[in-house]
């Protein structure tokens, strides 16, 4: 045994012998070693990371300190066809507050008061009250703080001059341009042209593209009309949170609102301003809306309905295109729609009991009353009916038991197929309905467009077409369709409803040779530099079922019911013009609150050109005193006078 080895008596172990390692001091060693080759891994990792990644690392920091600011475009504008401005837009002037510049370090609530003194102070200077409440700033501050505050909107030279007289010694005030619609004719074709508003006022964050922009300002986005109607292209699709601006991206398609573009820059830690735009793009702004109205035509239809609940609309009959298009009442769009929809004058709309918003023309649902003979008499005529067969009225028509009236309590006496047009004879159109039965007169009402929608840009009634369908739906307990149905359907009463538009559409037909066009209000959309984007095409939609004999028929009958002594359009005649009609008178309730809906439907062709009209007067007397004149009236201004 070696002596390193041999122990002590006492049974300790000897001193170890130098240069020979225990076992207990190899391990030692070995994870000292493991321990410095990690921290030597560690110290190689950090120093890759804060070297070879520095510029990944400024980058990242950088991205959190910049915020997208989302610019909206300009809206497009909207003209008659003789381009007369209906719908534009202009800056008017805002005072706004920066509140980058008016903030109190250290403090919120500083701020918050720092900006309500301002705002109280400007106020005084310019004698309008305060607008802004502390809780509407800290709102701001809290979700929109980089962009400025609007104080007040669009004021006048004078007020600007008080503004910076009192707000020298305030940093962050200022005047900024913001868009609003304009409406150089004020109230002319406001039911076409409809309004608009802010895109989410109340809430932006409802916004399809709001994640793609750290401060939001909308878009006016189309509520009613051709604002609505056209916001977009027709055929083209848009959702916003699919449009990400960026340099050399294909457009999408635009209407009457543009594309949004947007600024960056760079915030400090509370999102307040801290450097000047980084980088902008520049919004797409809307297209341009040319509609197929005529100024001057649609000015004179407005003035001769007038202070009466009204429609009355115009076609040319070549091609569908309306030249006007008259709602009465009405309502003046300069009064409560450029900026924001005011509350005030949209309630007194709604509580107006005219409903001038309302448009007439193409949402309302009237019975016919005899302007409905024309086409009815065509159905005679295809089931074999002579247009010489004599009826003779003596007053009035039983069917079923029940007595029909004539307009002629007397009786108009012995006539034919063009007499009783004229004369608006209610007995010759009963006696022939019951031989003929329903179907013939359906099928040309039916082929007239009638019962279902003309397919015009703008919201329209279908209304409601003649069957025993649709009688159950508008009669509780009703019976089935019977021969008193068919004889009151012949004079325009009983199971069928249209509007002024349709009325307008299938007088049309009757001056063309019988082709029912699609109606159109929208003539073209252009862009900035005028090049056609979109352009209406003409499209026949059906053709009356007749022939052209029956046609010329109807069309004799139309003739004298202006132009001889006794035609029941009389009053509609205008020396020097060859004008067509037919009148119509519908009764609607009953008892004391039996009213007249009455009507006159004409054509006339001048120059070449054939127009088509219709004219509706709720509570009118009948349709030759209350709207003959106004087709009478409309024609000899619009064709015989020089504008």
């Amino acid at each position: 045994m070696s002596p390193a080895a041999k122990r002590r008596n006492d049974g300790s172990p000897r001193e170890a012998v130098p240069g020979i390692l225990t076992t207990e001091r190899l391990r030692i060693l070995i994870l000292g070693g493991v321990v410095a080759f990690v921290f030597l891994a560690m110290l190689v990792r950090l120093a890759y990371v804060q070297i070879q990644s520095a510029d990944k690392s400024i980058e990242a920091i950088s991205n959190q300190s910049l915020r997208r600011i989302r610019i909206p475009a300009r809206r497009g504008k909207i003209y008659t066809r003789d381009l007369k401005l209906l719908a534009g837009s202009s800056s008017d002037l805002n005072l706004v507050f920066y509140p980058q510049e008016m903030r109190k370090k250290g403090s919120r609530t500083g701020t918050v008061d720092h900006i309500f003194e301002a705002a109280e102070t400007v106020s005084r200077a310019i004698g309008k009250p305060n607008p802004l409440t502390k809780e509407e700033i800290a709102r701001h501050l809290n979700y929109q703080p980089g962009l400025p505050l609007v104080v007040f909107r669009q004021l006048t030279p004078r007020q600007l001059e008080l503004v910076f007289r009192s707000s020298r010694e305030i940093e962050g005030v200022d005047v900024e341009p913001d868009e609003s619609r304009t409406y150089p004719e004020g109230s002319l074709a406001a039911h076409l042209i409809g309004y608009t508003r802010p895109a989410h006022p109340d809430n932006p964050l409802e916004a399809g593209d709001r994640k793609q922009y750290s401060y939001y300002v909308p878009d006016r986005i189309g509520v009613e009309g051709i604002e609505r109607a056209f916001d977009r292209l027709p055929g083209t699709s848009y959702e916003e949170e699919d449009y990400d601006p960026q340099p050399g991206t294909p457009e999408t398609p635009l209407g009457l609102r543009g594309m949004p573009g947007y600024s960056l820059v760079q915030v400090d830690h509370l999102g307040m301003v801290r450097r000047d735009i980084i980088s902008r793009i520049e919004p797409h702004h809307g297209n341009n809306v040319i509609l197929a109205i005529d100024s001057r035509a649609q000015k004179i239809a407005e003035s001769i309905i007038s202070g009466q609940r009204a429609a009355f609309v115009v076609l040319d009959a070549a091609n569908g295109d309306v030249i006007a298009a008259a709602s009465s009442p009405t309502y003046n769009l300069s009064a409560g729609f450029s900026t924001i929809i005011r509350k005030d004058y949209y309630d007194k709309l709604l509580k107006n009991p005219g409903r001038p918003l309302y448009n007439r023309a193409f949402l309302g649902n009237y019975t016919p009353g005899s302007i409905l003979k024309p086409l009815v008499a065509l159905a005679f005529l295809n089931a074999g009916v002579s247009p010489e067969e004599i009826v003779n009225c003596d007053g009035e028509t039983t069917v079923n038991g029940v007595r029909i009236r004539c307009a002629a309590r007397a009786g108009h006496g012995p006539l034919n197929l063009r007499g009783a047009l004229a004369k608006s004879c209610n007995d010759y159109m009963i006696e022939h309905a019951v031989t003929v039965g329903l179907n013939p007169i359906a099928d040309v009402l039916r082929s007239a467009g009638i019962g279902r929608k003309t397919g015009v840009e703008l919201p329209e009634i279908a209304g409601t077409f003649p069957s025993n369908e649709n009688k159950k739906r508008s009669h509780r307990n009703a019976v089935r369709w019977n021969s008193y149905d068919t004889g009151l359907l012949s004079i325009g009463q009983g199971v069928i409803t249209l509007s002024p538009l349709q009325a307008a559409v299938y007088a049309a037909a009757l001056a063309n040779g019988g082709k029912i066009y699609r109606p159109h209000v929208v003539w073209r959309v252009v862009d900035s530099n005028g090049n056609v984007l979109y352009e209406r095409k003409p499209e026949v939609v059906s053709n009356l079922k007749t022939t052209p004999r029956f046609l010329e028929e109807v069309r004799r009958g139309m003739f004298d019911v202006v132009n001889t002594p006794r035609g029941s359009g009389r009053e509609a005649k205008v020396d020097g013009l060859e004008l067509y009609g037919k009148t119509g008178s519908a009764q609607v309730g009953s008892g004391a609150n039996r009213v007249l809906t009455t009507w006159f439907i004409s054509f006339v062709t001048w120059k070449g050109k054939t127009y088509a009209c219709c004219a509706m007067v709720e509570g009118g007397s009948s349709g030759g005193a209350s709207c003959a004149p106004l087709a009478a009236e409309f024609f000899r201004r619009y064709l015989l006078e020089t504008s």
